[in-house]
């Protein structure tokens, strides 16, 4: 019971000090944060991307999908060999000792 006695007072000793910092006037300056605002109220508009950009786009990530799974099944591919390779070793090391 004493330990969940201590949680309790911790935890409101907590809540007590954050409020005293949201009480302060100068502990969150919003003004700095919503910079990306223009004064005017509108936010920044973002350049739209046309047919053939994202036809060239698609096509590059699609070729470097292609390349990350070439490249993986060689990995799976040359670990596979290496280990047969080591297990084939050493049981016919085994094989050799008795």
């Amino acid at each position: 019971m004493a330990s969940g006695l201590g949680f309790i007072l911790d935890a409101n000793n907590r809540m007590m000090n954050n409020r005293a910092l949201l009480n302060r006037g100068g502990s969150f300056n919003i003004q700095s944060a919503n910079k990306f605002i223009q004064p005017s109220g509108r936010k920044y508009t973002f350049k739209k991307l046309s047919t053939l950009g994202s036809k060239k786009i698609r096509t590059q990530i699609q070729q470097e999908q292609l390349e990350d799974r070439k490249r993986t099944l060689l990995l799976i591919t040359a670990s596979t060999a290496v280990s047969l390779l080591l297990f084939w070793g050493g049981y016919e090391f085994l094989n050799f000792i008795f």
